[in-house]
């Protein structure tokens, strides 16, 4: 019986594992938080592609580059000639998601290895990477699962800049990660993910007060390896789970490449995509990004120039087909009594579906200022609470059952919210 169970569970075949690097220690590092007997043998990153020739005669040839300490440029010059002359073997990075060795994590990355040993993980995610790695042909890229739900994404268009777009896109997209629902992966998996196209560039992150090191540019040549364990070791991470890709501060004029693929991609990883898009030209946004959005928001504010640009922005749209039921309309700096046009009267003028209407709120240039959103210093605002609206069309799939309508929802967030005040 038990050669019977042996021949229908025959063992994997052996996996060796060869690290380049400039010193022996760090195989010793790694050897011990791997399965007992599992061996990392060492080579010099000056040896020769050659020396694994004796390391690939028995079973799989696991390849680790070393992405600590200053390590990156060699490790990537490395990785380019082993990519030429063993395309089919694996490649793995060892890295460190520790502020002083994310940027060699990064720069893995974007030399094409989509796989990363994070010395500060534990050992079982660790011995994960590893068996998974090893069990796969190196060139098959990762896939979303069959079946998979496909993120909602939503296109926040500001018809022109200075009209509140960034502003809202960060505070919805922090409010939206922490309303989300479970994820398979625990508390830290990737949920919303807020892509900023805006202009002028760099805005989200300063609002968030984050620091990015892997931008838009950097997804887009590297969008058949994006998946959940790229996002998640390598897109800046708000401390309130939000996870952010957008462009480095400085880049206005640049075109927008088509980001088909690599939103397709990020679909299959994240729950929901919101695309801040404020000041951006209709005419330079990617049709790809506009025809493949699940809605549309105008984003505009009262003002006479603000309407004349959400006007142009409708005849253009309308020009290419994309004028369509997917739109609605956000109010931004809305009127007091007697302030001219109203949020309903607009939305009627236009023809569009008023979607929300937000107040005036001087407090959240006073929070951008020292480098907060409005939900650390004043989190019971109107400002805030007029988002319900926004938040509940999300995930307009979501079962119907829950007890608290849209605005009860985002008032209990907001009475957990972290960054409440006592």
């Amino acid at each position: 019986m038990a050669a019977s169970l042996q021949l229908l569970h025959p063992k994997p075949p052996p996996m060796t594992l060869v690290l380049y690097a400039p010193g022996s220690h760090l195989a010793a590092l790694l050897e011990a938080r791997l399965p007992v007997g599992m061996r990392v043998h060492w080579q010099d990153s000056a040896a020769p592609a050659g020396a694994l020739d004796v390391h690939r005669r028995n079973g799989t040839c696991l390849v680790l580059l070393d992405y600590l300490d200053g390590s990156a440029q060699a490790s990537n010059e490395l990785a380019r000639r082993l990519q030429r002359s063993h395309p089919d073997l694996p490649l793995v990075a060892v890295g460190s998601t520790s502020a002083r060795n994310e940027e060699g994590v990064v720069a893995a990355v974007r030399a094409g290895l989509r796989d990363i040993l994070d010395l500060e993980a534990s050992t079982a995610e660790i011995d994960a990477v590893v068996g998974r790695v090893g069990a796969l042909p190196a060139d098959v890229p990762a896939e979303p699962a069959q079946g998979a739900e496909r993120a909602r994404l939503i296109l926040l268009l500001g018809v022109r800049g200075g009209v509140g777009t960034s502003t809202l896109a960060t505070h919805l997209g922090v409010m939206a990660q922490q309303l989300a629902p479970h994820r398979a992966g625990g508390g830290d998996a990737p949920d919303t993910l807020l892509v900023d196209l805006g202009q002028p560039t760099g805005d989200a992150a300063l609002y968030l007060n984050v620091d990015s090191h892997f931008h838009y540019e950097d997804a887009l040549r590297h969008a058949n390896r994006i998946d959940a364990s790229v996002v998640t070791t390598v897109m800046t991470r708000h401390e309130g789970g939000l996870r952010l890709l957008g462009q480095p501060a400085g880049g206005e004029g640049a075109t927008l490449a088509d980001p088909a693929v690599l939103m397709q991609r990020l679909r299959g990883v994240f729950g929901t995509v919101l695309c801040d898009l404020g000041g951006v030209p209709v005419r330079q946004i990617p049709r790809s990004l506009l025809n493949g959005a699940d809605e549309i928001w105008l984003i505009a504010d009262p003002a006479i120039g603000s309407l004349v640009s959400l006007d142009q922005v409708l005849k253009h749209l309308d020009a290419i087909g994309n004028r369509d039921a997917r739109l609605h309309l956000v109010i931004n700096r809305r009127n007091g009594p007697g302030g001219g046009l109203g949020p309903t009267q607009i939305a009627a003028r236009f023809g569009l579906p008023l979607l929300a209407s937000l107040p005036c709120c001087d407090r959240l240039q006073t929070s951008a200022t020292h480098g907060h959103l409005l939900l650390h210093d004043a989190p019971r605002a109107p400002y805030l609470r007029a988002l319900a609206p926004l938040l509940a069309r999300l995930r307009p799939a979501a079962p119907p059952a829950r007890p608290h309508s849209p605005l009860q929802n985002i008032l209990r967030f907001l009475d957990r919210s972290p960054w409440k005040r006592k």
